[in-house]
Formats: C-alpha cells, structure tokens, sequence
C-alpha cells in the first residue's frame, strides 16, 4: 500500500496550479484583451500628416524635374524628400515654405544626408534653387489626386513626404508650420534605418 503524506499531496497540487497558472493565465488575459471588453488600442494616430492608403506615386501623374528629363528618384541616394506643394509661381509665400523645409532637413541632425528638398509646382519656377534641391513640375491631375485621397477641398500650399521610389506616403494640411512633418520625418528616419 502506497501512501502519501497530506503535505506532499497538497505541495503536488500546488505545484499542478502554478504550472497551470503560467499556461493558461495568459492565454486568457490575451483573449481578454482581443476580444473581451477591455479598450486598450489608442484612439488616435502617431503621425501628424495624413497617411495616403494607397501611396500616391509621382511618376503615374507625369511629374518631372523643371528640367523635362524623366523622373528618376531611384537614381538618388537619399531615403526621403520633403517636398513643399505649391499652387502657382513661387513667391514669397512658397519661399517661405521652402525655408521651413530646409529647417526640417537641418533639424533631423545626423540624417540631414538622408532627407531632400524639393518643390513641386504647376507654375513657373522663378526662384535659383539651392543646390541639393530638386525642382519638379506639377500636373493638374496630381493635384487633383491629392485633393481627394486628403479630402481637402483647396489645393494650398502643403508639405509632403515622399519616399525614395517617388510614392507621396504623408500629407500636411496647409496650417502645419513644421513640427508634425519633422516629427513624423523623425519617425520614418528610425524605422528605415533598421
């Protein structure tokens, strides 16, 4: 006859709890947090732009450098364009835009390299561009495109980000001054860094 001590008996059941504890608990509070009544997601957006699903691409709506060749961004080795949409010649108001892009470039520290400046503008560009600035030339179409994936019914003056490829991911409305696009610049920086 086999006989256990009541203490080992209940240091076995303990022991079997535990192990069940540390299996099933958090399963359950997965399932608690998936489908059960707990709101735990964020109400609200990271980015300060508008995220563009699906991205607009610019080569679709026959952007170009002011130049006429065809748009190559791939050709470039930098990972992001900040680039001031504009709506008519440059003036000082777009130059002032253009001021503040270059802000933004300065302003991501060690990824100044990775980030460019460009203007795209269905008017006529007046103004000498800074060096490492690449000019393009709007279309009508583009501008109509942006408008609908934005929902905005003028077509202001805007930032936009647009990746390496040419596809515009981020648009800002015209009352963003800078900070939500370096934010969001910062963020895109770190993320394709690793």
């Amino acid at each position: 006859m086999n006989s256990t001590p009541a203490g080992t008996k209940t240091r076995a059941r303990l022991t079997m709890l535990a192990l069940l504890a540390v299996f099933v608990l958090p399963l359950l509070l997965a399932w608690g947090f998936a489908m059960g009544p707990f709101d735990w997601q964020p109400q609200s957006n990271l980015n300060y732009g508008v995220l563009l699903q699906p991205p607009l691409q610019l080569n679709s709506f026959g952007v170009m450098p002011a130049t006429g060749a065809a748009l190559t961004m791939n050709a470039i080795a930098r990972d992001w364009f900040v680039v001031v949409l504009h709506n008519g010649p440059c003036t000082v108001s777009c130059q002032e835009l253009m001021e503040a892009a270059e802000r933004i470039q300065i302003a991501v520290g060690r990824d100044t390299d990775r980030v460019s400046l460009a203007l795209l503008s269905n008017g006529a560009i007046t103004a000498t561009p800074p060096r490492e600035n690449l000019w393009l030339a709007a279309d009508l179409e583009l501008s109509q495109a942006l408008r609908q994936a934005s929902g905005e019914p003028q077509f202001d003056a805007k930032f936009l980000i647009v990746d390496y490829r040419g596809y515009v991911v981020l648009m800002y409305p015209p009352s963003e001054e800078g900070p939500g696009v370096l934010e969001d610049l910062k963020r895109l920086l770190r993320a394709a860094a690793t």
